[in-house]
C-alpha cells in the first residue's frame, strides 16, 4: 500500500485507534505466552474493552489500518521467509514442495489448462439426420434380408 493510503487512513483514526491497531497486530503476531488480552490492549490506547471490540469488528478505517500494519509487518519478515525456502531446497534432501514454490514464484511455472470441446453433432440439421435414418434403415434391411 502506498504511503499517501496509508495516511490517509492514519486521517481518518484518532491517536487512541492508532495505538490501539498497533497493539492488535502486536497481540496477533506476538507468541501465546506472550500475548496480551484486548482489556490490556484497550487500557494501553485509553479505552474500554467494549470500544475496542466495537473499533476492530465494525469500524471499516480501523479494520482496513490494523490490516494494512499487519501487511507491513509482514513484509518485514520476507528475507526470513526466502531463508528458510532455500534451506528447504539446498537440504539434504530438498524438499519438491519448496522448489515448486520457488519456481511459480519466479515465473517459472505457471497455471496452465487447456480445455478441448467437441462439438457432437450440433451441426445437423432435419436433412442430415433424415439421410442417417435412411442408411441406418438400408443397413438393417441388409442384415434382415442377407
Amino acid at each position: 500500500m502506498s504511503a499517501q493510503k496509508r495516511k490517509q487512513l492514519e486521517s481518518r483514526l484518532d491517536g487512541r485507534q492508532r495505538v490501539a491497531a498497533l497493539s492488535c497486530v502486536e497481540r496477533e503476531f506476538a507468541p501465546e505466552t506472550e500475548r496480551k488480552s484486548f482489556e490490556v490492549n484497550a487500557q494501553e490506547a485509553g479505552v474500554t474493552r467494549n470500544t475496542l471490540y466495537e473499533w476492530r469488528t465494525q469500524n471499516k478505517a480501523f479494520i482496513e489500518y490494523v490490516n494494512v500494519i499487519a501487511d507491513d509487518f509482514l513484509a518485514s519478515k520476507r528475507p526470513i521467509v526466502y531463508k528458510r525456502l532455500i534451506q528447504l531446497i539446498d537440504g539434504s534432501q530438498p524438499s519438491v514442495k519448496a522448489i515448486d514454490l520457488f519456481m511459480r514464484r519466479e515465473g517459472l511455472i505457471t497455471a496452465h489448462a487447456v480445455i478441448e470441446t467437441k462439438d457432437v453433432g450440433g451441426g445437423r440439421d432435419n436433412e442430415d439426420i433424415a439421410k442417417e435414418l435412411a442408411e441406418l434403415d438400408e443397413l438393417l434391411t441388409e442384415k434382415e434380408n442377407p
